[in-house]
């Protein structure tokens, strides 16, 4: 490691505005357009990888198709710029604002990835690494500037940076081809980064080209990607879980602490996760172990042995969960819930044909991933002009989503219905909460929702006014269960 002993400080990189930071999750880049519209004039194209604020949501769905398979999400307003890429015609480093769609967009802190640390002696943690076989976890590298730029001819372009007449550097980077034929252009102009001897190199094992920048900051760049620090960092701290589902990443921006993150190997590819340590007293490890795929131990430097040789260490062992959703039905889902306004309980449900009129009905896609047609079998076949839209949703529980769907059964039938899915989207229960019709004007029903209970009112007007009162238990798991008054 670059920095080995270091004062250890409380490392925050961003506060609880860093929620609003984002990483282009789209391969071949992601268009910014000037309006929130698929026809808005396209501003800027930025590469896979690169770091965006979010500033704005939208009310605004979108559905894009990825060879074939439906993406859902929203427009959103982000603040961009030129590190490290030209995204824009301008050279200089710049901050411009555009809208994305938000399908592409992957959180920088994960709010599904959960890391609990605790210290530990140091006898527990022999115990632990004693039992532990010896891994090491070192790459292949090449480490001399004219092999490198021979392996890379084809996909990377240098160039000769004169900063003054005595100071001359051709091992500064104009350009990068990737995998997919985009080429990326690289702002040497506002940035100072470029090849080191003796400490940058090219990994050709994974793909990734190491340089230095200001600071001796790590500048990482993986020739395929494109992607950069934020989602690959240094193969120098690279260690893998035992089975490889995760791995340890990290680079050092030149500001005291590496910024540690972790990757998860998905359909065989490591893609980043999340962050390591944006809340945690963790600046660098002197030792990262993993015991299994979600435990690990470490140790730090205790703060005033930063400068010595045989510094005292302080122990800790660690866990992850990792509840980040990985197929595309379930951050479908995810999308669509987003976009559906909370309501607060407790409150009434009377929904009818008065009071709610919608013509933004979802479409077939939206209704498979809602699985509505579970609920309503005949759904998509002929004659049943089955339509959905949303109402609103209900926080019963942090373990699950509850949905309030308005569906119309054809032209004089429209009902609500409280729904609940997993937090991964997979329908669990549900009710009707409302009804009303207009073919005959004689059966409605209404209801009242409490924090984990429904009274449930079915009307029927005959000769005269009639009710039958039910009553409901929202139940831990999601279930809805009868009960007695």
């Amino acid at each position: 490691m670059k920095l080995y002993y270091i004062l250890i400080f409380l490392f925050v990189c961003f506060t609880t505005k860093a929620q609003e930071y984002y990483i282009i999750n789209a391969e071949s880049g992601l268009n910014v357009r000037k309006s929130a519209n698929v026809s808005g004039k396209k501003v800027a194209k930025i590469p896979y990888g690169v770091l965006v604020k979010k500033i704005e949501d939208t009310a605004i769905p979108l559905t894009v198709y990825d060879n074939g398979t439906p993406v859902m999400g929203k427009w959103v307003k982000i603040r961009y710029d030129n590190y490290l890429y030209l995204v824009s015609k301008e050279e200089q480093q710049i901050q411009k604002e555009g809208y994305v769609f938000d399908g592409y967009l992957k959180q920088y802190n994960n709010p599904n990835l959960k890391i609990s640390t605790k210290k530990i002696n140091e006898l527990a943690y022999t115990k632990i690494v004693s039992k532990l076989p010896k891994v090491s976890h070192t790459y292949k590298k090449i480490g001399d500037l004219d092999s490198v730029k021979t392996l890379l001819k084809d996909k990377v372009t240098w160039k000769t940076i004169f900063y003054d007449e005595k100071y001359l550097r051709d091992d500064a980077l104009e350009s990068i081809t990737l995998a997919n034929g985009q080429k990326l252009l690289l702002n040497q102009e506002s940035n100072d980064y470029g090849f080191s001897k003796g400490w940058s190199g090219y990994y050709p094992d994974l793909g990734i080209l190491m340089l230095e920048g200001g600071h001796s900051s790590d500048m990482v760049i993986h020739i395929k990607t494109g992607e950069s620090n934020n989602t690959v960092g240094n193969p120098e701290y690279l260690v893998t879980s035992p089975t490889g589902k995760y791995r340890l990443n990290g680079y050092y921006g030149g500001q005291e602490c590496v910024t540690y993150s972790l990757q998860k190997k998905i359909d065989g590819k490591y893609s980043y996760l999340g962050k390591v340590n944006p809340d945690y007293d963790i600046c660098v490890f002197h030792s990262f172990t993993w015991v299994s795929d979600t435990q690990f131990v470490y140790t730090l430097i205790l703060p005033e042995d930063y400068a010595e040789k045989t510094p005292r260490l302080t122990y800790y062992s660690g866990e992850i969960e990792d509840k980040t959703p990985i197929t595309q039905q379930t951050k479908n889902f995810k999308a669509i819930a987003s976009l559906i306004k909370t309501r607060t309980l407790p409150t009434i449900d009377t929904t009818n044909f008065d009071n709610f009129s919608k013509t933004n009905f979802y479409k077939k896609e939206a209704v498979k991933v809602l699985q509505l047609q579970k609920i309503y079998p005949n759904y998509f076949k002929e004659g049943y002009n089955n339509k959905s839209i949303a109402s609103y949703k209900l926080e019963f529980s942090k373990d699950f989503y509850s949905l309030v769907i308005v569906t119309y059964k054809g032209d004089h039938e429209m009902e609500s219905t409280l729904i609940n899915y997993s937090l991964n989207g997979k329908l669990i229960d549900y009710k009707t909460i409302s009804y009303d019709e207009i073919a005959e004007g004689w059966a409605r029903i209404e209801s009242k929702i409490d924090k984990d209970k429904l009274t449930i009112t079915d009307i029927l007007w005959t000769d005269d006014k009639q009710e039958e009162i039910t009553y409901f238990k929202i139940a831990s798991n999601g279930k809805i269960i009868q009960i007695t008054k």
